[in-house]
């Protein structure tokens, strides 16, 4: 059985509409900590105002990393699994828009498993179904459980350098519930 079959038959029985909203609630805690974490390295108020305003997910990432004076890495599979998402929920997972506007497909958030073993991000043609099993389901919680880390370290790391206090700011440590959250998401998929 070849790798196209056995994603076929590993396929989530999960509607899309659930699928849609677990990758919703994992974007959105990753939307809340990045505020929490722009709060606890002392962003000013007029900036961390405006930055909970915005909805993007990646967006915000990349202008938080960036007053941290990082870059964003994650950035793009942040933008593949936000369109992945939206397709889930609203297009009962057929592919109706690109990536761009003369594209002829979608890439998603999950990584393709081709035989080559180079990795690259799973696209579907306009069209097509999406299709998600339960170890793309478990790479992108673990994906998103290291952004939050990783934020988290670079909050702490700032601050260090800065000697800047936390005000108003979740108590991050490894041990609390609040750090798993988004696990509860893929819960059951």
């Amino acid at each position: 059985m070849g790798s196209t079959e056995q994603r076929r038959a590993a396929q989530s029985a999960a509607p899309s509409k659930v699928l849609g909203n677990a990758l919703r609630e994992l974007d959105r805690f990753l939307s809340v900590l990045i505020d929490e974490v722009a709060a606890a390295t002392g962003i000013d108020d007029a900036a961390l105002a405006r930055l909970r305003t915005r909805r993007n997910t990646a967006n915000k990432l990349r202008w938080l990393l960036g007053k941290l004076g990082q870059a964003s890495p994650d950035h793009l599979r942040l933008r593949a699994l936000g369109r992945a998402r939206d397709c889930f929920f609203h297009c009962g997972g057929w592919v109706r828009r690109a990536d761009h506007r003369a594209g002829a497909s979608m890439t998603t958030g999950w990584w393709a498993r081709s035989p080559t073993g180079a990795p690259a991000l799973q696209t579907f043609p306009i069209g097509g179904r999406l299709r998600i099993d339960s170890i793309d389901i478990d790479d992108i919680c673990r994906f998103y459980d290291r952004i939050a880390g990783d934020l988290v370290a670079s909050s702490r790391a700032f601050r260090a350098r800065r000697h800047v206090s936390p005000r108003n700011s979740v108590a991050f440590s490894r041990n609390k519930a609040h750090n798993s959250v988004a696990i509860v998401a893929c819960d059951g998929l």
